[in-house]
């Protein structure tokens, strides 16, 4: 009898480690307080179809750049809300939004091709074509917002809308309320339709070599990120929880009534 008891809670004991050690992000990390990783790469953003961009020039002469700063009457270089349904309803009603054929309507310069122009060289661009109307035109060019998308075994899916320009995939996860214990660390799609080219990667989080790879660590603009469940009994993590400590709990006393009885 007491050897049974104490089989059974090494075995508990060794499947809630085996379990914990499953759970863990990039498990495969040096044993250390600390680690220097390499710079991650940054690649600029895209301007794609359904973007808004806002665009503020200025000038020596304050009214006559006042011209390119309003479009439909209403100022574009305006902030939006962060975060949340307050940010999608700012944002569909600032800057200036790349229509269907890839193209903005700029006030006095007429219509631009945009699609597949980094901010930098429409900054360019602008500022070249705003010469005959401004001395020494100051242009700045950014993205309004940054969507992506979290579902499956997250603890809150959805589309997330955010004012930063960029983000990770852990910010992104976060975003979504983090992993819960049912979901596959090791099984996360990616599906990505950005700059023409439509890709479906797999990601592992156990794996510290993420970190180091720009194309899949960096999130894009309307990313989909796919959590895929892990093929347990349907019990909730509560549940599962607690029948671990009842089980961890009776093989305690299992082993404290065969002592006592000696």
């Amino acid at each position: 009898m007491k050897l049974f008891s104490l089989v059974f809670i090494f075995f508990i004991i060794f499947s809630s480690c085996k379990t914990a050690n499953q759970l863990r992000y990039f498990k495969d990390l040096p044993d250390s307080s600390s680690v220097r990783l390499p710079p991650l790469e940054q690649e600029p953003r895209i301007i794609q179809k359904g973007d808004r961009l806002q665009i503020n020039i200025s000038g020596r002469n304050p009214d006559a750049s006042a011209v390119f700063n309003n479009y439909g009457g209403s100022p574009t270089s305006g902030s939006p809300s962060t975060g949340g349904a307050a940010a999608s309803a700012s944002s569909e009603l600032l800057g200036f939004l790349v229509d269907e054929d890839g193209t903005i309507n700029f006030p006095l310069i007429g219509f631009l091709n945009v699609q597949g122009l980094t901010t930098k060289h429409l900054r360019d661009t602008l500022t070249s074509r705003a010469l005959p109307y401004l001395k020494e035109p100051l242009v700045n060019v950014r993205f309004i917002n940054f969507k992506f998308t979290v579902l499956g075994e997250v603890r809150n899916p959805g589309t997330f809308i955010l004012s930063q320009q960029r983000t990770t995939l852990l910010d992104a996860l976060g975003a979504a309320g983090d992993l819960p214990r049912a979901a596959k660390r090791f099984d996360i799609q990616l599906y990505r339709d950005y700059n023409g080219i439509r890709k479906i990667s797999k990601i592992d989080l156990r794996k510290a070599e993420l970190l180091t790879n720009a194309d899949l660590f960096q999130i894009r603009h309307n990313d989909v990120i796919i959590v895929q469940p892990r093929n347990v009994p349907l019990f909730t993590e509560e549940s599962r929880m607690y029948i671990g400590f009842l089980s961890l709990l009776l093989g305690a006393v299992t082993v404290i009534i065969s002592l006592t009885r000696k």
